[in-house]
């Protein structure tokens, strides 16, 4: 018999369901954030709320089936397995297969050379690309919108990839096949349309044979398979840049980019000895309904928007995005994900606080060790990114509390209280939003650079952070150094300062 009636877990009262009711936003909220250990694989600190995204795409110990499942393969095992049943896989195409049908098929450079000149606005995009590509040494990946929308048919599916190599050197087969093996794909599932002179500019296209919503899943599935590693592996190719979706889609994002100049003349350093104040800024202008503080200890690379941006932008709030090192520029060229931890729901999270932003969870502390960062930050031996951005008051879905786990008492921003710092922007139902689109419902106005001769997290302003959530574990906290080798610095009350160039 069934029944809506069971046993309460703590008192072993019989409950109905119909007669129980639904937690508050607030008490959800709090759940979400509470810190749990995955049972099966013992990973501990994890936030409740983003406990689904771990088991669907991280728990090493989750039974999982085999990718070639459609194909009537039975294998069901854990995901760490997954690699090693795939490589014996019968029901799985081997890697060699694509090796025999590009030798089958002798793609020739010189057969998909293209006339055409590369444009101005492609020319500049690929350049900073390349920028990206030599600090990193990964390759930008950019994915357009429509192929996340599954209300838009998706009439073209294309892949434009930038190798940093010259026609003239560019063995096209070799490539393909090493692309192709790397993604698990055959190479007959991707044509060959043009090679742009230059550096080698591949552009390739999923075949009219799929359907729209087979292209779809076909694009989802290679970006949702771009792991770092395998980016790191991309970049050991010389792949600077690799675009997936309508090409169309690709020319708006470089066409904004393009558009998005450096605005010297409100370029800004703050702090006490240059711009400087206490308290909201009154100064006439209006930011909407939200007080504007000094972001003291940051150094302001202000970008041109609009033409009349005052006129445009009249009542936008300024708040703060903070970032990883290889994300900033990726976020400006490519535009920016909502969250995926979702602590307050859908949307891009922001905050009126630059010392929140600063927090490691947010802003990656990346030490300056290679010659090619020493040639921008020449004095120091840190570096944080965040992005300074406008969004109106309309957009701003929600306010909410921390999600840093800070212990009662502690204070973040004496400027603004710990319940109201974290900001839900609206996304407008977009996967990817465009910062470059002075349409979108946010944008991005400057780069803030912090660089410092020690570890920032020695600066009066981040003492905060040790009553929070500080980790090792680099996707949760990029620290750039050893938690312990940082407390024992601070212990020992060394001192940290900020540099400005």
């Amino acid at each position: 018999m069934i029944t809506n009636c069971a046993p309460c877990p703590r008192c072993g009262k019989l409950v109905s369901v119909n007669n129980l009711s639904s937690i508050s936003d607030t008490l959800n909220n709090m759940l979400r954030k509470l810190r749990i250990e995955c049972t099966l694989c013992g990973q501990t600190e994890l936030l409740r709320g983003n406990f689904d995204d771990h088991i669907n795409q991280e728990c090493p110990n989750v039974r999982v089936s085999c990718p070639a499942m459609n194909n009537k393969c039975p294998w069901i095992g854990q995901r760490n397995d997954l690699k090693n049943h795939i490589s014996t896989c019968v029901f799985h195409q081997p890697p060699l297969v694509v090796a025999e049908i590009a030798a089958a098929t002798k793609l020739s450079t010189k057969d998909f050379l293209s006339k055409q000149p590369i444009s101005f606005e492609e020319k500049s995009y690929y350049e900073e690309c390349k920028e990206y590509y030599h600090i990193t040494g990964k390759p930008l990946i950019s994915i357009a919108e429509e192929v996340f929308d599954n209300n838009i048919e998706l009439k073209s599916s294309s892949l434009k990839i930038g190798i940093d190599e010259e026609c003239n050197q560019f063995d096209l087969q070799s490539f393909l096949t090493q692309f192709c093996n790397k993604l698990d794909i055959n190479i007959d599932d991707i044509v060959v349309k043009q090679i742009q002179v230059g550096s080698s500019i591949l552009e390739a296209e999923i075949p009219d044979k799929l359907g729209s919503n087979d292209k779809q899943l076909r694009l989802k599935m290679i970006y949702q398979s771009i792991t770092d590693k395998l980016q790191e592996e991309f970049g050991k190719m010389k792949i600077f840049f690799l675009f997936m979706g309508p090409i169309k889609s690709l020319f708006k994002i470089q066409k904004y980019r393009t558009e998005i100049k450096l605005n010297p003349q409100y370029n800004r350093i703050y702090d006490r000895d240059y711009n400087y104040w206490e308290g909201p800024l009154h100064d006439g202008r209006d930011r909407g309904n939200k007080p504007y503080y000094c972001p003291i200890g940051w150094k302001r690379c202000s970008l041109y928007v609009t033409d009349k941006f005052y006129e445009k932008f009249k009542g936008w709030c300024i708040c703060y995005h903070g970032t990883k090192f290889s994300n900033g520029l990726s976020i400006l060229l490519s535009g920016l994900k909502p969250a995926r931890i979702k602590a307050y729901g859908d949307g891009i999270y922001a905050t009126p606080s630059v010392n929140y932003a600063s927090h490691p969870r947010y802003s990656e502390i990346m030490p300056i060790d290679s010659s090619h960062q020493k040639t921008f930050f020449k004095s120091g031996k840190y570096l944080q990114f965040i992005l300074e951005c406008r969004v109106h008051p309309n957009n701003i879905k929600k306010t909410d509390e921390e999600t840093l786990s800070v212990k009662d008492g502690t204070t973040i921003d004496s400027n603004i209280k710990n319940e109201d710092i974290e900001w839900v922007i609206d996304n407008r139902n977009k996967t990817i939003v465009d910062f470059n689109d002075p349409d979108s419902s946010i944008i991005c106005t400057g780069l803030l650079i912090r660089v410092t001769d020690n570890h920032p997290g020695l600066l009066p302003q981040s003492q905060w952070w040790f009553n929070s959530h500080l980790c090792d574990y680099k996707k949760c906290c990029a620290l750039g150094i050893d938690l312990d080798s940082l407390e024992g610095q601070r212990q020992h009350e060394n001192k940290c300062n900020i540099i400005y160039e």
